[in-house]
């Protein structure tokens, strides 16, 4: 269904998800320190009428706390904190497509329409 991909110690920099029109971008992700920081940069995002996705709430995989946004190209980004860490000798998780609502957003279980349909 997706992938996350990492170039540091952080959950995932840039995910891409299944679609059918290729090479398309999901979202890249930004990592701070506390919810304090997140929820204030939801309200940066709102104080500019940026577009928010979803959030503030919590992903399943992760566990960490998150915001979805579209900045002004129309590019889903993705702040948060928390979390879990990637460490080499950890073994892959697989979460089945029965399980996705959960597995991303964590407290409404569902996924809305635009998280699996908007790309650029």
């Amino acid at each position: 269904m997706a992938m996350f991909l990492t170039t540091s110690m952080k959950a995932h920099d840039i995910a891409f998800i299944k679609h059918p029109e290729k090479n398309k971008f999901h979202h890249a992700s930004f990592l701070l320190e506390t919810w304090e920081e997140v929820l204030r940069a939801g309200d940066l995002l709102s104080m500019t009428d940026t577009s928010l996705d979803i959030g503030p709430t919590r992903h399943g995989i992760t566990h960490g706390q998150t915001i979805y946004f579209f900045d002004p190209s129309g590019n889903r980004n993705e702040v948060f904190c928390g979390g879990d860490y990637y460490y080499p000798d950890h073994e892959p998780i697989t979460w089945d497509a029965e399980q996705l609502g959960k597995a991303i957003f964590y407290h409404d279980r569902q996924l809305n329409e635009r998280f699996l349909t908007v790309l650029t």
